[in-house]
């Protein structure tokens, strides 16, 4: 009886889902012959794509407000916000190959490429990024879009391509290399990252802690990624993968309640007096929290945004980003 209840409560909740929402992309037969007679759709009335509207006055008047940028400066604050996100991506450097990437970007597509003329009038079509660590984050004047529709740099899109696939490279925002380096994360360190869905800067954290580790031998530290999603934990697992690692732990928990761990850290055997080694409270020297954001940010690789974004998205997630900071802190050691 108990599982003829869950199945009726479960087709109880699902046609109350479907009857509950619009399907916004079911066009009514009423619609479709209204513009037709014949019920073809193909009245010159038809409506058409349009691209993505890049203005919203709620933006502008909120962000002038709070001074963000000096009114001087706003104008061409925007119209970097309206043009396209150039691509970016990383080296692996615990990649055997990591130094033939490195030559074939900076003696192959670098002087192959130059050619190539960008929205932006760079003169480089790609460059390393200069504030990252032995140049193994490059960054391309090329859109993801451009990549994948220009014929010319069909061979770079593929390469690109391959390279993550194997985990030779991470394609990654340049912005989003920035918190693993603040970390000064070291390859004996265990580290928390609380919301790591897709797993981009998971990936570089483990990168770090493999990167000064002997040639077929594990590091000491270990990398615990944690999101609230399982579907975002199966992309976090698809992306990290590729690191064929054993020094890392998925977890599905929400952030803000994220559990509290024990574990022999120091990895200790237990002596000859004593039945089992002493478990204590795991404290993780390092905490990444890339909370959920408003999507302010995002303008350049998602157009919607411009579209939805009001004040009180970001607003309505305040109170969950500080419980999950607040619990950050509370999982790591306090020197």
């Amino acid at each position: 009886m108990g599982g003829r209840g869950r199945g009726s409560r479960s087709r109880t909740q699902r046609k109350h889902f479907r009857d509950g929402r619009e399907n916004v992309w079911k066009r009514s037969k009423s619609d479709s012959t209204s513009s037709d007679p014949n019920g073809n759709g193909n009245s010159e009335n038809k409506t058409h794509w349009k691209p993505f509207s890049t203005q919203n006055s709620a933006f502008d008047e909120y962000y002038k407000e709070q001074g963000i940028v000096t009114a001087e400066e706003w104008d061409t604050f925007i119209e970097v916000l309206r043009t396209p996100l150039p691509a970016a991506f990383r080296i692996n450097p615990s990649s055997q190959f990591c130094e033939d990437i490195k030559s074939q970007l900076e003696n192959d597509f670098m002087n192959s490429l130059k050619a190539e003329t960008t929205d932006g009038g760079e003169v480089e079509a790609i460059r390393p990024l200069p504030w990252y660590p032995d140049n193994l984050a490059w960054h391309s004047n090329f859109s993801r879009m451009q990549l994948r529709k220009n014929q010319t740099l069909e061979r770079f899109h593929e390469f690109l391509k391959l390279e993550n696939e194997i985990g030779n490279i991470t394609r990654q925002e340049a912005v989003s290399m920035v918190p693993p380096l603040f970390l000064d994360v070291c390859p004996d360190h265990f580290v928390l990252d609380m919301c790591a869905a897709p797993g981009s800067k998971t990936f570089q954290l483990l990168e770090i802690i493999y990167q000064s580790t002997k040639p077929g031998s594990l590091p000491d530290g270990m990398v615990m990624a944690n999101d609230l999603d399982v579907q975002r934990c199966n992309l976090l697992i698809h992306q990290t993968k590729r690191m064929c690692t054993a020094n890392l732990i998925v977890t599905n928990n929400e952030a803000q309640h994220f559990p509290g761990c024990r574990a022999d850290k120091n990895g200790s055997k237990a002596s000859e007096m004593e039945i089992e080694p002493q478990i204590s409270q795991l404290l993780f020297d390092r905490v990444l929290c890339d909370v959920p954001c408003s999507g302010d940010g995002t303008l350049r690789k998602a157009p919607d945004m411009w579209r939805k974004w009001n004040p009180g998205m970001a607003n309505g997630l305040h109170s969950l980003q500080i419980q999950i900071a607040m619990r950050g802190t509370l999982m790591k050691y306090s020197n």
